[in-house]
């Protein structure tokens, strides 16, 4: 069948209520076309289908879409309570500015975290004992764990979360993905946070910090490897700002308090990745160097 024909036998299938065949055939038609109108009828049928890891998956790749109009942000909301992927559907609700919907919205979420908490309970039970020995794990299934950890609860999951904060053990880009859930969440109350530089506490409000690359330091150096490469070197350019992208989520939420003059950082970040002798100008710029060095063994932890 051409795709005119498969996303015709998929409208006739959502109309008879078909919802294994339209699925099926829906996500042929979003193979060729990943528009948002089709990725709504894929998202549909999943979920009528009740395939709702997939369904919260596809929605993913659209979420402004979803979070858009209520209708969506429902369809969205039914994939993910479904799958029991709390901590999302949290972040999802949070995302949406207050009103009824929101309102009811949390009323379900928290209705069925209740139900979990019934049902589930030794499973959450050890989803929490896993969670929190997290830093027992290697580096690389460390992500498996915190992505396991989405099912928990809101209450269970802040418990956990405010330990791994402190956790002198915990990898520190762990620490920071973490930290950065708390702040979709906009977890209101303080936490402390072991922060990766001098090992010294935070103490943080994780709904008063920005979205990671959104502050003001983020910006200068972003724009200084831009001035830089962008126009010299484009493959070179691209590379740097996906290790700069990681550089930041170390640093976070005080970059400011590391990147002293972005221009320089900038130069160091270049010099590190060509193989380029590096003679530090000042104290500062030495400072900032070893800090590279410092998230560039880091990294190379992740993939030992």
């Amino acid at each position: 069948m051409t795709i005119a024909e498969t996303q015709l036998a998929a409208e006739q299938a959502s109309r008879a209520q078909d919802w294994s065949k339209a699925a099926s055939l829906w996500e042929q038609v979003y193979q060729a076309q990943q528009t948002v109108p089709v990725n709504y009828e894929l998202v549909q049928a999943l979920v009528a289908d009740q395939q709702y890891v997939a369904a919260a998956n596809y929605a993913s790749e659209f979420e402004a879409q979803y979070l858009a109009t209520d209708a969506a942000a429902d369809l969205y909301l039914n994939a993910l309570v479904a799958n029991h992927d709390f901590i999302s559907a949290h972040i999802m609700i949070k995302a949406r500015p207050t009103s009824a919907w929101t309102t009811a919205a949390s009323t379900i979420l928290k209705a069925a975290e209740s139900t979990a908490e019934r049902t589930l309970g030794s499973t959450l039970t050890t989803t929490m004992r896993h969670f929190y020995h997290l830093s027992d794990q290697p580096v690389q299934k460390q992500v498996a764990g915190l992505q396991a950890a989405r099912h928990l609860p809101y209450e269970h999951y802040l418990t956990a979360a405010k330990f791994l904060l402190v956790d002198p053990f915990l990898h520190p880009l762990t620490r920071v993905e973490v930290l950065y859930t708390l702040y979709q969440l906009q977890v209101s109350e303080t936490v402390k946070m072991q922060w990766l530089l001098d090992e010294k506490m935070l103490t943080l409000c994780p709904a008063k910090l920005v979205a990671l690359g959104q502050d003001e330091t983020s910006k200068a150096v972003y724009h200084a490897l831009k001035v830089r490469l962008g126009n010299q070197d484009v493959f070179l350019y691209e590379s740097l700002r996906d290790l700069l992208q990681l550089q930041l989520m170390y640093l976070y939420p005080c970059a400011a308090q590391v990147i002293t003059d972005s221009t320089a950082w900038i130069d160091l970040l270049i010099s590190l990745q060509t193989g380029q002798t590096i003679t530090p100008s000042d104290d500062q710029t030495e400072k900032m160097m070893k800090i590279q060095q410092k998230i560039q063994q880091f990294s190379l932890d992740l993939q030992s």
